[in-house]
């Protein structure tokens, strides 16, 4: 037997096998040849060919591996184990400390710890299952007219500064995919407010005029203006807050979605995953300013202008938002108002 098969994992019914082969061909033609023909070291041979001259066949067999003894093992009289199932069964939910307190006051010959705790609430399946996520699918729409955008920030990393990051402020159009994008050193109100203005202004430049602009519960999205209305950013109004006043001035709805359910801005969330796979994949950035460049004169015009979108037929962005403002002016969609569908998922 070569060596790279004495190193194989074996079942227990394969090493019988294999010892009962050794065995045979060592009464047969003695220990030494055994060895050199099965691979196994000589001292190997003898004990299993001393086994199986004391039990037969059940001396090859796989024996337990447990201790006969354990001295440093708690609870041999079980006491401390049915404590802690009655404790279970009474008051189920206790944290692990309030058990292990109550399992202190039981007379035993041990002390309960921690560890030992964990142990056996393992061994006897008192364990708390993890709680699995159901993961339902959202139903997805298509708003058929531009202006309303689903806004976000991605978190970059600076080059050669690990622990710096830089911010890109992203706006796509719900409708016609076709972005608005910054680079900015800050990820806060006023970096947002500032960044939605000009984003209002390129769109515009387009022939759109923005209608709605839809965000998570960042803080960039939902801080006040000054100390004087922290209090209201406490209680959870956003009233108060900057980039709601850039949009009240503007003229726009600010929409929030639901904590913790980004799959609603998914649009947005889509694209910085394209981001990171065909932008900051080639390129790295110092700091903000190369970062805007790049974003505005490589990146936006190569996504709005160049990548087709199977989403859009194969159309890209722009082609897109060209074809659907013409059959606009043709007097398609007219008196278009989201369904409550569109206005609950995304």
């Amino acid at each position: 037997m070569s060596q790279s098969q004495s190193k194989e994992i074996l079942s227990s019914k394969q090493k019988f096998q294999r010892k009962l082969f050794v065995v045979r061909i060592a009464l047969r033609q003695g220990t030494q040849s055994a060895a050199l023909r099965s691979g196994v070291p000589e001292r190997t041979v003898r004990r299993w060919k001393a086994k199986f001259g004391k039990n037969g066949l059940e001396g090859l067999r796989e024996g337990s591996r447990k201790p006969h003894r354990s001295p440093g093992r708690k609870d041999l009289g079980g006491a401390l184990a049915q404590a802690l199932i009655n404790i279970h069964d009474r008051e189920p939910g206790l944290l692990r400390i309030q058990i292990l307190a109550k399992l202190h006051s039981v007379k035993s010959e041990d002390q309960a710890t921690m560890s030992w705790l964990v142990r056996a609430k393992k061994r006897m399946g008192l364990t708390r299952k993890k709680r699995q996520k159901i993961r339902t699918h959202t139903k997805r729409y298509e708003i058929p007219i531009p202006g309303y955008l689903q806004i976000d920030a991605k978190i970059v990393d600076k080059d050669g500064e690990p622990d710096q990051k830089l911010i890109q402020f992203t706006a796509i159009d719900e409708c016609s995919r076709v972005r608005y994008l910054e680079g900015s050193l800050t990820k806060g109100a006023a970096a947002a407010a500032l960044f939605l203005t000009r984003c209002v202004a390129f769109y515009s430049s387009l022939g759109v005029k923005v209608l709605r602009a839809q965000t998570d519960h960042g803080t960039e999205f939902t801080l006040p203006e000054n100390a004087n209305t922290q209090t209201s950013y406490v209680r959870g109004d956003t009233e108060d807050a900057l980039f709601t006043k850039e949009c009240q001035r503007l003229g726009i709805i600010h929409r929030l979605i639901r904590v913790r359910t980004p799959e609603l801005n998914g649009k947005v969330e889509r694209s910085h995953r394209t981001d990171g796979e065909r932008f900051y994949s080639r390129f790295r950035f110092v700091n903000e300013h190369t970062l805007n460049h790049a974003l505005q004169h490589v990146w936006m015009p190569e996504y709005n202008e160049q990548r087709p979108h199977s989403s859009l037929g194969g159309m890209t962005p722009m082609d897109f938002l060209k074809k659907r403002l013409q059959e606009i002016q043709d007097g398609k969609f007219k008196d278009y108002e989201p369904k409550p569908e569109e206005r609950k998922a995304a």
